[in-house]
């Protein structure tokens, strides 16, 4: 089988259509090097933006300041919704597992399973959203692995939206 003009083939090179390759240029820029250097130090997570907006602000506050008093508090005020919000997913998924039994919450909290339980994990993040907290959030969505590996691991979605409702008693309000 064959592909194009056999004409073509004759009479031209391959490299005709490719053009030179240039073996004497080196590939290495410093320029560019350093740029990629610099960019991946400076690389945060998506969900760290905030904290690190905040911190960068701190340091160039005045000491004594209004400004940098609110920026701490600020600051604590993010760290305490972090840990409450991870202390709400890590409750849920205990809950879960006490209806269960024999599962270790170490292996549900410290994996990340691949999502193909869909409909389990829509139901759940639903139900997250409507009775907890608004999940639209990056910190709150980095922690949705564990919702993963609860449905992945085979819980049914009434005991698990069980535990939220257990979990969580009314809905928090965060100031993301």
């Amino acid at each position: 089988m064959q592909y194009g003009d056999i004409n073509l083939a004759k009479s031209h090179n391959v490299s005709e259509f490719q053009g030179i390759q240039k073996s004497n240029t080196s590939k290495y820029n410093v320029l560019v090097d350093r740029y990629n250097n610099l960019l991946r130090r400076d690389a945060v997570r998506s969900e760290d933006v905030r904290i690190e907006i905040i911190k960068h602000r701190l340091t160039s506050a005045k000491e004594n300041s209004i400004e940098k008093i609110e920026l701490e508090n600020e600051l604590n005020q993010l760290y305490n919704e972090r840990n409450r919000i991870s202390n709400i997913i890590y409750d849920i998924a205990a809950t879960t597992l006490s209806f269960a039994g024999e599962y270790n919450l170490k292996v549900i909290i410290e994996r990340r399973m691949k999502l193909t339980e869909h409909d389990c994990y829509i139901s759940i993040t639903q139900r997250l959203h409507e009775k907890c907290f608004d999940i639209q959030n990056e910190f709150v969505l980095s922690k949705l692995y564990v919702i993963v590996n609860l449905c992945e691991n085979g819980f049914d979605n009434t005991i698990i939206k069980q535990s939220v409702d257990q979990v969580c008693q009314q809905r928090i309000h965060f100031d993301f």
